[in-house]
């Protein structure tokens, strides 16, 4: 079971007009993959955001993954260096 908290901070989701949208929670959750589930930290509940987002780049550097992006289809995807 997922509980959310409230959130007591004065951070704002600012939008493309200049508004600033109130959070009003913050809460953790997990995305179950074929191979691997990743855990999302932090998720804030942003009531006035009528769509989920995620900040790409934000998962990128936490999961050290890319993303691979297609017409119809995107992949998440492993960063492994390789040293030769």
């Amino acid at each position: 079971m997922v509980r959310s908290e409230p959130y007591n901070d004065i951070d704002q989701f600012d939008v493309r007009d200049g508004k600033g949208l109130a959070v009003f929670h913050i809460t953790h959750s997990k995305i179950h993959a074929l191979k691997c589930t990743f855990t999302l930290s932090n998720i804030l509940h942003v009531p006035h955001i009528k769509k989920p987002m995620l900040f790409v780049q934000k998962f990128c550097l936490e999961k050290n993954v890319f993303f691979e992006s297609h017409s119809f289809v995107f992949y998440v995807k492993d960063l492994v260096v390789i040293y030769f």
